[in-house]
């Protein structure tokens, strides 16, 4: 009887919409029969994200459940969550595909092509996304204009690391606004050392600029040779996506993909087979080689990290032996003995 109500419970959450006559259960459907006043009716209710919910559209029901009730660019918000063109805003519309054809372009994350529509490519796609109360705008470029002025925005930094440019002296004075930046560039903030540490890591690594691919220690191709999907997953695996290949200094891979490391703008990575981790530099005490052949450890905080084929409890032995040699060790701790200091 137990599973009866479930299963009676599930049929009856998947009601479907009805969009000019038509029963709508899939998202496919309902972007076929587009009814812009009925769907807005569904918003208003509650049933559109239901609708949304029920059938797992996460990321649609995430941006409908953003949209506030009373916003005055309802009707173009609903559009461009569910990936519908309207005739409320033509202009929008037409911009958001221009967007979305660009971010795909540079990356094949599905989320950040599923966020074209608070996503700002310049300052005037900020502006637009301003007047229109996004609350989260997300920035994809080298620098913006952001107004002080307009309180509780989010803003996040994607693809680059954004130098933003606001009439705030301090992080007190935005707190006191309600506004956030994630993965930019304030005024007050040091500068980002990413061309210095690029020469660094060719100064000690002499790699010609080109990051190596490596079987068994030996290079066997490079990171540039990748392609665009390859160099996706690899940021993945190695940076759990949280670093471009505009923030790497350094990165070295195993053939097969499945192992790698890199040194980026603030952090020591690992990814896959050698361990998953994330060390900021300014966390770093110390760094050396092991007592072993194949062995360099990093004091963070009081506590080590080892790295080598003899802790193959924490890191895989193969993958150890696959990506690493001696003098890639001793080449890592050199470079991070400097970067600590950055």
């Amino acid at each position: 009887m137990g599973l009866m109500r479930i299963d009676s419970g599930i049929k009856r959450g998947m009601f479907p919409l009805v969009l000019n006559g038509v029963e709508v259960r899939t998202l496919e459907e309902l972007r076929g029969n587009f009814d812009l006043e009925s769907v807005v009716g569904y918003f208003q209710s509650g049933e559109l994200l239901t609708w949304l919910e029920n059938r797992f559209y996460d990321d649609e029901a995430d941006a409908i459940a953003n949209i506030a009730a009373d916003d005055k660019n309802l009707a173009a918000k609903i559009c461009a969550a569910l990936d519908v063109e309207c005739d409320t805003d033509l202009d929008f519309t037409r911009r958001l595909r221009e967007k979305k054809a660009r971010l795909a372009e540079m990356t094949d994350d599905e989320k950040i092509i599923g966020n074209a529509a608070a996503t700002a490519l310049n300052q005037e796609d900020l502006a637009t996304l301003i007047q229109m109360d996004y609350k989260t705008i997300y920035l994809c470029g080298e620098n913006f204009n952001v107004p002080i002025r307009v309180a509780g925005v989010r803003y996040v930094g994607v693809l680059s690391t954004p130098k933003i440019k606001i009439r705030a002296q301090s992080q007190d004075e935005l707190d006191a606004a309600g506004i956030v930046f994630e993965n930019v560039q304030l005024p007050w903030q040091k500068s980002l050392p990413i061309d210095e540490l690029k020469a660094l890591a060719e100064k000690i690594f002499q790699t010609g600029g080109k990051w190596p691919i490596v079987k068994d220690g030996k290079q066997v191709s490079t990171f540039d040779q990748l392609d665009k999907t390859e160099k996706s997953a690899a940021l993945r695996m190695v940076c759990q996506g949280k670093y471009t290949e505009q923030q790497l200094a350094f990165m070295q891979l195993t053939d097969d993909l499945s192992s790698g490391f890199a040194l980026t703008v603030d952090s020591f990575c690992t990814g896959g087979g050698v361990g998953a981790n994330i060390i900021p530099y300014k966390q770093i005490q110390r760094a050396g080689l092991g007592s072993g052949e194949n062995v360099f450890w990093i004091e963070r905080q009081n506590k080590y990290v080892w790295i080598g084929d003899y802790y193959e409890y924490v890191y895989n032995r193969d993958a150890c032996r696959k990506l690493f040699r001696k003098i890639d060790y001793k080449k890592a701790v050199n470079f991070l003995e400097v970067a600590k200091n950055f």
